[in-house]
């Protein structure tokens, strides 16, 4: 299983490749739009990448929390703990 600060590494990892901006001075609970000027269409493609790199489905009703990489990465860590894929 991978460790939780691996899982909060990568989500890190594919913000910056979308936003190309450097994340690492950024919060695990900052927001991104606020804090990298993340437009929602960069939103989507950060989330898309996120299931296609974690082989798992973020639940439709849980997407508009995900502002955040810490919501990001605790997400991805349920559901892979749960089994999702």
């Amino acid at each position: 299983m991978m460790a939780a600060a691996t899982i909060e590494a990568e989500v890190r990892t594919l913000i910056v490749e979308i936003s190309r901006q450097e994340v690492s001075s950024i919060g695990r609970n900052d927001d991104l739009v606020e804090r990298l000027g993340v437009d929602s269409l960069q939103g989507l493609e950060i989330l898309a990448r996120v299931e296609h790199h974690f082989d798992v489905r973020l639940p439709d009703d849980e997407l508009i929390r995900m502002r955040t990489i810490g919501r990001i990465a605790d997400l991805v860590e349920r559901l892979r703990s749960e089994g999702q894929s």
